[in-house]
């Protein structure tokens, strides 16, 4: 038993130090210990993208986050964030276009509005909310 789980870390070590680090660069800074924007580039063979890039306000809270793909379009998961840390967006991407689940928050964090995107488009129902989470307005697409 002793072999096998050492025969497991072994090959966990191995497969997670072959997985490519992306490269962090500071693009701006608000001072020399305060970065602004944050970009992460991978290189997959000769080609290097953005893969990630993330953006703080002056006193290091993050304002958002979100991934590119290869092509340098818009992908996955982006959060956007109140100057308090509070979520106020989350959304995702495919290849640059709105997909799937969007949410908006108001500064308290209740919901202020949900819906989905298909192909960069409001699609299904829509929920609108007002500051005591009541709904106030429901829409379909």
């Amino acid at each position: 038993m002793k072999n096998l789980i050492a025969l497991f870390v072994l090959c966990s070590a191995f497969f997670t130090s072959c997985e490519p680090t992306p490269e962090r660069v500071v693009e701006s800074e608000w001072s020399a210990e305060q970065p602004k924007l944050v970009t992460y580039f991978l290189e997959e063979g000769e080609t290097k993208f953005k893969q990630k890039e993330e953006k703080f306000y002056e006193d290091g809270t993050t304002e958002y986050t979100g991934g590119y793909d290869a092509e340098g379009n818009r992908h996955g998961e982006w959060k956007y964030y109140y100057k308090d840390g509070t979520l106020w967006s989350l959304g995702n991407y495919a290849n640059g276009k709105k997909t799937g689940k969007k949410e908006v928050y108001w500064p308290a964090g209740q919901i202020r509005y949900e819906g989905f995107f298909a192909d960069d488009e409001k699609s299904g129902h829509w929920i609108f909310y007002d500051m005591e989470n009541q709904i106030i307005q429901e829409l379909d697409y």
